[in-house]
């Protein structure tokens, strides 16, 4: 009597795991880019938020330098306002030891007038990669 056990040999789970490899090696990547693009998102909207607040504050007051009630950013990003009188520039910087931190756009900006801009960015990137517009 011969006993048969079924089950499978060693090189068919290795082939598996091979798959399971290139796969991930594939997939992560656009993962975590896809991630990033939603960070990104987020930060922009919360960075023309901000602006709207400035300008409020400014039709109100005739200068953007004592401005309240603005947002120190999220977890991936720091919102740092440089004002002046008659300007303002709003800088989102990337905190270092996020996912972030390597982001291919930089440091997204924007000013009074609405110019949007990137800081630090990777050569090669767009604003509209970035900014989504």
């Amino acid at each position: 009597m011969r006993s048969s056990s079924r089950g499978f040999t060693l090189i068919e789970i290795m082939i598996v795991i091979a798959i399971i490899g290139i796969v991930l090696t594939i997939a992560a990547p656009m993962f975590t880019e896809h991630l990033n693009k939603g960070r990104r998102t987020d930060v922009a909207g919360l960075l023309s938020e901000q602006a709207q607040i400035l300008e409020r504050f400014y039709t109100k007051n005739n200068t953007y330098t004592e401005a309240t009630g603005l947002s120190a950013g999220n977890d991936y990003y720091t919102i740092v306002p440089t004002l002046t009188e008659q300007t303002f520039l709003l800088t989102a910087e990337r905190k270092p030891g996020t996912s972030m931190a390597a982001d291919k756009c930089g440091d997204l900006t924007i000013t009074n007038t609405g110019a949007l801009g990137m800081v630090n960015a990777a050569s090669g990137v767009t604003s509209k990669e970035c900014w989504g517009r």
